[in-house]
């Protein structure tokens, strides 16, 4: 059986075996230097739309089958796919060994300190918290070591936490920007156990767009998505609900 290695552009260890095919993101095809295929997204191509393919191809319907699975993904996810996803669900339809590497689908939402409050950063535009749900959802079907979060061990009892996290964190956009400000910073310092004590499937989804911009909107109204110090506890709060996903999703499919 043949075996594809996505490799994405994030940290991570690589090590490519002899007989896999690798694809690659967001970069030129190098000759002899151990890329098989590269997809590249219109932005970085210079294309008004659609993706840059080169390299060999699984078939003659790859690209078919990216086109049309971009079309379902942005459905599910409410945003446009990262290459990463898109890659992993298009190779999850051939038969194939699909390994993963150098990608957590969790890339930080932190701000650089003095990036332009009127551009925001390129990781800023995808639903991570989504397309890591979907994730949870294949990673029997791959190899991909990274992927899983490491969850934190508790010390001493958990403090108990009285208001509602979620419904607090989902009343943000109809906050003024001091009230908002705070409530990202207090939400940022509840712990990983206690949001996941009040976890469940519609509270977890109900809180994903807080996290991303549309590129469908001129003017967004997760204001805090180009706040340079908001960010901060934005990206903390990320992984916090990264974590809580992950522990529901997978506590739920063993009960099952």
């Amino acid at each position: 059986m043949d075996i594809w290695h996505i490799v994405g552009n994030g940290p991570g260890e690589l090590v490519v075996g002899e007989n896999e095919r690798v694809i690659r993101f967001n970069q030129p095809l190098p000759l002899n230097a151990g890329t098989n295929l590269t997809i590249t997204n219109s932005k970085v191509a210079g294309l008004k739309n659609g993706f840059l393919v080169q390299g060999e191809l699984p078939d003659e319907q790859f690209i078919g089958r990216l086109e049309t699975n971009s079309k379902k993904l942005e459905i599910l996810l409410g945003c446009k796919p990262s290459l990463g996803i898109l890659a992993i669900k298009t190779m999850l339809e051939y038969e194939v060994v699909v390994n993963v590497s150098c990608m957590a689908l969790l890339p930080s939402l932190k701000r650089p300190k003095g990036y332009s409050k009127k551009k925001t950063i390129p990781a800023a535009y995808h639903n991570w918290l989504a397309e890591r749900q979907l994730a949870l959802l294949w990673i029997d079907k791959l190899c991909w070591p990274e992927f899983l979060l490491q969850v934190p061990v508790q010390h001493g009892a958990s403090t108990t936490i009285t208001t509602d996290c979620f419904r607090q964190l989902q009343q943000l956009p109809s906050l003024s920007r001091e009230e908002a400000s705070q409530l990202w910073v207090e939400l940022s310092k509840v712990s990983y156990h206690a949001w996941l004590k009040q976890a469940n499937r519609f509270n977890l989804k109900s809180v994903e767009p807080l996290f991303y911009i549309s590129r469908d909107r001129h003017l967004s109204p997760n204001w805090w998505m180009y706040d340079n110090q908001a960010s901060v506890y934005v990206n903390h709060l990320q992984k916090i609900l990264a974590l809580v996903q992950q522990a529901y999703t997978l506590s739920k499919r063993v009960k099952a």
